[in-house]
């Protein structure tokens, strides 16, 4: 199985016993809020380790931040300091680095991004 895959079907089973609504890289314009979108935009090679930049954007359309705090700790809580065995041969630990509030040109949107750090580690 392809590396990067199988670390985005393992993140994507995290996230989705939190919410189904978690989707890779973009949604589609008529996706319920609040909901999730992630990506990993570039990663480090080392050999046996391959580390990872992993964001998780979470959007809401509401006045009140309740549900999308809630959205984004919950996730939090099954990503940052979690271990992950894609296969026999690699697994993997995210980290969180940064949590940020992103402002939005419309009002009523609700928009936070958390960066986490992926370190995948070959187990041979």
């Amino acid at each position: 199985m392809v590396k990067v895959i199988s670390i985005r079907q393992s993140l994507q089973d995290a996230m989705e016993t939190v919410t189904a609504k978690v989707n890779f890289e973009e949604t589609k314009d008529d996706t319920v809020f609040p909901y999730v979108v992630y990506n990993l935009p570039n990663s480090i090679d080392f050999g046996d380790l391959e580390v990872f930049d992993f964001d998780v954007d979470f959007w809401d359309d509401s006045q009140d931040t309740t549900a999308i705090e809630t959205l984004a700790d919950n996730i939090d809580a099954v990503l940052h300091k979690q271990k992950f065995m894609v296969s026999d041969v690699v697994a993997f630990i995210v980290y969180r680095i940064n949590r940020i509030n992103v402002e939005e040109d419309e009002e009523n949107i609700r928009h936070k991004t958390y960066t986490y750090r992926l370190r995948s580690y070959a187990t041979y």
